[in-house]
């Protein structure tokens, strides 16, 4: 896993890294989830009777310290076969059975790389976790360790298969979808949709969400209203992308 993390910063691996530059994560994101680069691997079959090659972006899953998956994501591949598992050994969650923490709102993701793009922009809001395809079911031992998040969100996927899954998920959770007409949060980032502004009603009531608004305000508008019918946190967040895209659009 390290030769192939430091393949993805060498001149081989600048395509694999303007993809997830592409995704919205920034170099620090990439770094701490110790993602990588691979040419190209066999991979035995899981009964062991031939090998594959695989390529592409290498996505490992940690149980503290130790290599509990691998998985190779190819971009250039269909979408039923993007994923393939290079090595198993019993794995949880991702990024880690740290990332569950005692008191924080808990956002359960679909997918590995998704997760990263919401842990990233909500790293001091709340904790992130997937357990990768929404077909993955939480075992006992994981619904124990949610037990101490105050409230669980079950950010899954906008399509059938996230809605039927987030159905079998304890009655508790929350199943929140990404914004529309966006199929994931990826998505969404890259058309322009604030994750940090869409999230903080959800997580933290309005009160954060002006807190917010508030510092990005500039010149002649620093004592005017936000917002002149009031606060809908739910449509400030679009209002506010349409406000950032439009102020890039200006500045390029």
């Amino acid at each position: 896993m390290t030769e192939a993390a430091d393949r993805l910063w060498k001149p081989g691996g600048q395509q694999a890294l303007a993809y997830l530059h592409g995704r919205g994560l920034r170099d620090e994101t990439i770094r701490a989830a110790r993602l990588g680069w691979t040419p190209g691997v066999m991979v035995p079959t899981r009964d062991g009777d031939r090998c594959y090659q695989a390529r592409g972006i290498t996505i490992p899953w940690f149980d503290r310290d130790r290599l509990a998956l691998v998985k190779i994501r190819d971009p250039d591949a269909p979408k039923p076969r993007r994923y393939k598992e290079a090595f198993r050994d019993r794995p949880g969650i991702y990024p880690g059975p740290e990332a569950i923490r005692a008191g924080w709102p808990l956002v359960i993701g679909e997918g590995e790389l998704d997760a990263l793009l919401l842990g990233q922009e909500l790293h001091d809001l709340a904790a992130i976790m997937t357990l990768g395809p929404s077909s993955n079911r939480p075992d006992v031992g994981v619904i124990g360790r949610m037990l101490c998040a105050p409230v669980r969100f079950i950010a899954l996927d906008a399509d059938e298969a996230g809605d039927k899954a987030a159905l079998e998920w304890p009655a508790r959770a929350i199943r929140v979808r990404p914004p529309d007409p966006f199929n994931d949060w990826t998505e969404a980032a890259q058309a322009g949709i604030d994750l940090r502004c869409w999230w903080l009603p959800r997580l933290g009531g309005t009160e954060a969400l002006w807190i917010y608004l508030a510092a990005l305000r500039w010149g002649p508008a620093l004592n005017d209203p936000l917002l002149d019918d009031g606060p809908d946190p739910y449509a400030l967040s679009e209002r506010l992308a349409i406000r950032k895209a439009a102020v890039m659009d200006n500045t390029a």
